[in-house]
């Protein structure tokens, strides 16, 4: 029997919390830990910025074979036109674009508005093992696509006492989503850009896994290396594969796979 994939959306509704880099990282790193299985991994970049695009894509752009096309008025007959591959062997790339912007405001009016997301992605996902959705810093219709879409939801937070303030607005927004797709749950949060010398930090972090305990799924530090990858147009894996950073990455996605049932908890097949 084929298991369909799991789906996750990365999300928090306020900006500057490292989010995309998170869903960059991680998926790049998972890709590179399931390769030898050529087992597929896929990115949808369903922010307007693009910013997971630039990161990923090997070429310009061409934003007319966009996310933005499934949000438009006719349904895709050849859904697979939108995919193109990455750097990262066995990690594919959905497209943003900046028409998205303009798109959401149309969006309301149109038939199935909550379900373009997921009508797309139930037409490709048989080739992929794992998907993550990069959304929008928002509570908006591309974000609810993608809950609507989604099987998990993945929440970076930064040790800031606002960004935590807003999680429970955010998980609100999951639990109403939940009446139509019961399948979403919660997967976890990563404490992201975490300084170990600053004291506050430190009480956020204990908070966190008092409050969370094994829901969160593991922490990354702030780095100066994830900052310069992104000036190179790279991901950790190509840029610092030898770095603290990409240690942190690719534990956090060693747990993240093990808690979807993809490497046993005792495995020592995939190795960091």
């Amino acid at each position: 029997m084929f298991l369909l994939p799991e789906i996750i959306a990365v999300a928090n509704q306020k900006g500057g919390v490292g989010k995309t880099s998170l869903s960059v990282n991680l998926s790049a790193g998972i890709a590179h830990l399931l390769s030898s299985r050529q087992m597929r991994v896929l990115v949808v970049d369903s922010d307007h910025q693009a910013n997971a695009t630039y990161l990923l894509s090997t070429e310009n752009i061409d934003y007319q074979a966009s996310l933005a096309s499934i949000y438009q008025d006719d349904l895709l007959e050849e859904p697979e036109q939108l995919i193109m591959e990455t750097r990262i062997p066995c990690l594919d790339l959905v497209p943003a674009s900046p028409f998205m912007a303009s798109e959401e405001m149309r969006l309301a009016d149109r038939e199935r508005k909550g379900e373009r997301l997921k009508l797309f992605l139930n037409a490709v996902r048989r080739n992929y093992s794992l998907i993550f959705i990069d959304c929008p810093p928002a509570i908006n219709l591309f974000v609810l696509n993608a809950f609507f879409a989604a099987t998990r939801v993945l929440v970076p937070l930064p040790p800031e006492d606002l960004a935590i303030q807003g999680f429970e607005q955010l998980m609100n927004q999951v639990h109403a989503v939940r009446e139509v797709n019961s399948g979403l749950s919660f997967l976890g949060v990563v404490l992201n850009m975490f300084t170990e010398r600053v004291l506050v930090q430190k009480e956020i972090r204990t908070y966190l896994e008092e409050e969370f305990g094994e829901k969160l799924l593991g922490i990354m530090h702030r780095s100066v290396k994830i900052q310069e990858a992104e000036a190179m147009r790279m991901t950790l894996l190509e840029y610092a594969p030898r770095s603290r950073s990409f240690q942190e990455n690719q534990l956090l996605s060693r747990r993240i796979l093990q808690e979807l049932g993809l490497v046993g908890h005792d495995s020592e097949e995939i190795q960091i």
